[in-house]
């Protein structure tokens, strides 16, 4: 049995004596840190936690969906770096500490990836319908270890390498791809006016990247609408999720067959001409995990960047608009990371971490956000330092680290900056008024009501075939007018797509 949290004062003196220093400096910030950390100073050894024993609180509250720093910051102060809770009803550790989280991200010895490690499942414990168990089901990269880690991940970092490298022409023709996409979709929602009103995240900030992947995969047009709207579906989690995810799978799976036989200059024809070869359901599953992130994470990241600066202070806002993109992006990945605990880990012996002894199998949560807010990492000082040296975790460390970050921050630092080079905007909700997700994986906003406000005027942007034309925006919480009747379009390149129609609904509400 674990001690109770009365023991927990006492350990943490032991943890002041291996403090963990971090160098800040150098063009590499935490990448070139060494993996080594300093080792407790306690010889006091632990029994193995019975963790389904303990009376753990429930994760998924109200409070964790509207102020979830707060319920880091209380756990924190109870268990330490380490603290043990409820996930929809099965208990887990919840990793807090900056340092800890750090150690359970590199080290792929001792922390394993892959669910056939999770003892409660090997024990028949987790209820089938659990509501994340069918994501940890699903076999790709991101839930491989070892050698067959190591080599998915060589060849996904082969393929995506040309699309990262900012020297390659591939990198160029998708930053470009990128910029108009974003005019493509600001031209839309401004539909004209010189003002009105938007949902950035709808409208804007969740068909940018799926737009960005369809490019980038090499979907036919018709088929990439198809996976738009399933990719949205499956992201809600509505009653259909389930089939959405099936239909996702599929899509990319079918994908890779017909890109065998029709190559491009894309994502998913790399990945078939790796050495050795991944089979075609083995390159359809990395495909549908890349798509996940890119709707889920790339498209709450832009949001939060552009909340990070209308919800600032008139000067906070100058300062973050006078900078660098680049490093208004890297602030929102410390303050307000979208990826805000990861996927779990097991550890494959008992082992000790913050102010408990683990067992072998336990599922183990690192929290990102947590560990951004530890008092270790937020100190003035190291803030500042680390803002310019990206030490954040937003995209993991060690061996599981996000491969396709650099693709992320491009998609990302390209959007906001053409939002803000174009347009103007005011919150159309007080910030604590406005709608957050309730996800344990994930910190984003529902909907991004916004008012939009056109800068100089610059010639229009063309937009893609088919792309109908809207009635303006109503504000938030007004009943729209009734639209004008619209001039019949002058004969469309192709009929309307499933995408257009989905963002011109919601510009007629």
């Amino acid at each position: 049995m674990c001690l109770p949290s009365s023991g927990s004062l006492s350990l943490r003196v032991a943890r002041q004596d291996a403090l963990w220093l971090f160098p800040h400096h150098g063009p590499q910030g935490l990448a070139g840190m060494s993996t080594a950390v300093a080792p407790r100073t306690s010889n006091m050894q632990f029994p193995p936690s019975e963790l389904a024993s303990l009376a753990v609180e429930p994760l998924m509250t109200r409070d964790f969906e509207t102020r979830p720093g707060s319920v880091y910051a209380r756990l924190r102060g109870r268990y330490g770096p380490v603290a043990p809770v409820d996930l929809h009803g099965v208990p887990v550790w919840l990793v807090l500490g900056y340092r800890e989280v750090w150690e359970v991200l590199r080290d792929e010895s001792k922390w394993k990836k892959n669910v056939q490690h999770w003892r409660l499942l090997r024990e028949g414990l987790v209820p089938s319908d659990w509501p994340h168990l069918p994501a940890y089901q699903v076999s790709h990269l991101l839930l491989s270890d070892d050698q067959e880690r190591k080599a998915t991940r060589a060849a996904v970092d082969d393929a995506l390498g040309p699309f990262q490298d900012t020297r390659a022409p591939q990198s160029w023709d998708l930053h470009k791809a990128i910029s108009r996409h974003a005019d493509e979709l600001i031209t839309f929602f401004a539909d004209g006016s010189d003002s009105g009103w938007v949902d950035l995240g709808a409208q804007f900030a969740r068909p940018l990247p799926l737009m960005v992947v369809n490019r980038l995969f090499g979907f036919p047009v018709d088929q990439g609408d198809d996976v738009f709207m399933d990719s949205w579906r499956m992201v809600d989690g509505g009653p259909d999720a389930g089939a959405a995810v099936g239909r996702l799978v599929a899509a990319t799976t079918e994908l890779a067959a017909y890109k065998r036989e029709n190559p491009g200059d894309d994502l998913t024809t790399r990945l078939l001409a790796t050495d050795p070869p991944l089979t075609v359901e083995q390159i359809g599953l990395e495909l549908y995990a890349i798509l996940v992130i890119a709707s889920e994470l790339v498209s709450h990241a832009i949001t939060n960047s552009v909340l990070e600066v209308l919800d600032g202070e008139a000067g906070t806002q100058a300062a973050l608009m006078a900078g660098p993109t680049e490093e208004l992006v890297n602030r929102v990945h410390i303050a307000s990371p979208p990826w805000v605990n990861l996927t779990a880990r097991y550890p494959v012996a008992d082992t000790d971490l913050g102010d408990f002894r683990l067992a072998a199998g336990d599922m183990v949560v690192p929290s990102i956000a947590a560990a951004h807010g530890d008092p270790m990492f937020t100190t003035t000082n190291s803030y500042e330092r680390s803002v310019s040296s990206r030490a954040h975790l937003a995209w993991g460390t060690g061996p599981h680290q996000c491969p396709g970050r650099e693709l992320a921050d491009m998609i990302v630092t390209t959007a906001v900056g053409r939002l803000f080079e174009r347009c103007d905007f005011e919150l159309g909700l007080p910030a604590d008024q406005l709608p957050w997700r309730s996800s344990t994986y994930v910190r984003g906003l529902k909907s991004f009501p916004v008012r939009f406000r056109m800068r100089a005027r610059q010639a229009p942007v063309p937009l893609s075939p088919g792309l109908p034309v809207p009635a303006p925006a109503p504000a938030p919480g007004l009943t729209p007018p009734s639209p004008e009747p619209a001039a019949a379009p002058a004969q469309p390149a192709r009929p309307r797509s499933a995408l257009w129609r989905f963002l011109a609904s919601l510009r007629r509400g």
